[in-house]
């Protein structure tokens, strides 16, 4: 496995692990989904797509999407 794309996806995993445990659910007629903050939300969300970019250029220039 190439370390960029390993660097890649621990990115990602970051990403999403503070996503997952920023999420406050509100139960009611139907259920709700928030995040208690905002600011950290937003980061998540850049690891995430920063984290997917780098998987997905790195694997493209070593030939491995065509």
């Amino acid at each position: 496995m190439d370390i960029i794309i390993l660097i890649g996806s621990i990115i990602f995993g970051i990403g999403i692990l503070i996503y997952v445990l920023n999420t406050k659910v509100r139960y009611g007629f139907f259920t709700h989904y928030q995040s208690r903050n905002k600011g950290l939300a937003w980061i998540s969300a850049l690891l995430i797509i920063i984290g997917l970019g780098i998987i997905i250029v790195k694997a493209y220039l070593n030939g491995q999407l065509g």
